[in-house]
């Protein structure tokens, strides 16, 4: 029987930030030329797996629609994010799921260069499943990390322990106390066993959420492989992590030294430390020209001129630079306050995706905002119509065939058209190259919710 991987896609990486956002988390982001999401993807692919079920919310479906298109997988959507458990629960309650069939759960934001050593340690472990166990996966600790979970457990044989409990993330004085005893493990969040398992010990530890979950999943809307749970009874469920409602609770729960290299992306040295470096270890992206650099971090969308420099973090993305000392980033204590002080550059980047391409925001003045709009070749945007701006279009690259109320319009490059407030209104692309449209907005609100969609071959309207 094929083991049903489940990834988790829901964070939202704040000690990534700025490169991360609430609305571009860190599983979108890209490491060694493939975003987090991906690697994970390809970390349960092959032969003895299923195809692979993504959770996450409704804020990242787009994203998430375009890392997957030519991925055979479904999406279990949540109307609302309500953090682990109920989002492994929602999975395995799939129908597509056979009642003892192996199920792998692992995180979006974790970076595995051993792949085949990592599934040969899953497949193993199939042989001790039965209708009660869950497995989870220990890393070895290398010093006193604070930002981890850690798991204490004592040996039942030579195959794996029982885990005896869990700790929080501790301050540095216990981590260091902690890595001492060769019994505590980092806590990977990989967690391996049945549905016939993970059912008992929701039924039983958390029977009120199980029967939340189970009616927003019988209710569940399914379009195209995309399931979106009913919000009527998802939207009762408490938040609670799967660690919390299960695993701290259960008393079937064993654990394994994962034998494969792992690394959690969770704050910029650990994205340093992964990224391929020069010979003075410097991560530079970006139109860098860099005179004594070393050890340093610098990525940015225009030209930067460095000097003299070690140990700098510099992660400039258009509209916010952040520096810092690579050594010492305080983000995780300064990032409440930088939230409060600038909500804008906290909730999403300059440029946005969508299904149909991304649009970037140029300039935003009083009433009236420019941007500059990608539509990838074969896409149409929505029809559509707005209730408190019109819209000026002039065509900087390819050809636009334009809906406008009842006319149909073909623009060349340099050729414009006004937009009426009210007006009905939609654009496609049916070339085969990129089509590029500057946008201006005028009106008393600007604002991306000011959409009223008629038709859209996204499912969005």
């Amino acid at each position: 029987m094929k083991i049903k991987p489940i990834i988790l896609c829901g964070g939202e990486g704040t000690r990534l930030w700025p490169e991360s956002r609430k609305k571009h988390p860190k599983q979108f982001i890209k490491i060694n030329g493939k975003s987090l999401l991906k690697h994970a993807i390809d970390r349960v692919t092959g032969i003895n797996f299923d195809p692979i079920t993504i959770c996450s919310n409704a804020n990242f479906l787009d994203q998430i629609k375009e890392e997957t298109k030519n991925i055979n997988c479904k999406i279990f959507v949540e109307p609302d994010k309500k953090n682990t458990a109920a989002a492994i629960l929602a999975a395995i309650n799939d129908d597509d799921l056979i009642f003892y069939q192996p199920v792998i759960i692992i995180s979006s934001d974790h970076i595995i260069e051993k792949k085949i050593v990592f599934q040969k340690q899953i497949k193993k472990f199939c042989n001790y499943l039965d209708k009660n166990k869950i497995f989870i996966f220990g890393i070895k600790p290398d010093y006193p990390e604070t930002g981890y979970g850690y798991l204490y457990s004592k040996r039942v044989n030579k195959n794996f322990n029982k885990v005896i409990k869990f700790v929080e993330k501790p301050n540095l004085s216990r981590a260091k106390k902690l890595i001492k005893n060769s019994n505590y493990l980092w806590n990977s969040g990989i967690f391996f066993s049945n549905k016939s398992a993970l059912l008992n010990e929701f039924s039983v530890l958390q029977t009120k959420l199980a029967v939340q979950v189970c009616d927003s999943y019988i209710n569940a809307k399914l379009t195209n492989n995309i399931v979106t749970l009913d919000n009527k009874y998802y939207s009762k469920i408490n938040s609670i992590s799967f660690d919390h409602a299960i695993l701290e609770k259960s008393k079937n729960v064993y654990s394994s030294k994962l034998l494969s290299d792992w690394k959690d992306v969770g704050s910029w040295m650990q994205k340093w430390q992964i990224e391929k470096k020069d010979k003075n270890n410097n991560f530079i992206r970006g139109n860098v020209f860099k005179n004594n650099i070393k050890n340093s971090y610098i990525s940015s969308t225009r030209t930067v001129v460095a000097s003299n420099l070690k140990n700098i973090l510099a992660v400039d993305n258009n509209d916010v630079l952040y520096l810092s000392d690579l050594n010492n980033n305080n983000l995780k204590e300064i990032y409440p306050i930088i939230s409060k002080k600038f909500p804008k550059i906290i909730d999403q980047h300059t440029t946005t995706q969508r299904p149909w391409g991304q649009f970037t925001n140029i300039f935003v003045g009083n009433n009236f905002q420019v941007k500059e709009l990608v539509v990838n070749p074969g896409a149409v945007l929505s029809l559509q119509k707005h209730k408190y701006r019109s819209e000026n279009w002039v065509v900087v690259e390819g050809k636009a065939n334009v809906t406008l109320n009842k006319k149909n319009i073909l623009l060349d490059k340099s050729d414009s058209i006004f937009i009426p407030q009210g007006a009905v209104h939609r654009i496609e692309n049916k070339q085969k190259n990129l089509l590029k449209i500057i946008e201006v907005q005028t009106g008393s609100y600007l604002g991306e919710d000011d959409i009223i969609r008629i038709k859209d071959i996204y499912g969005r309207a």
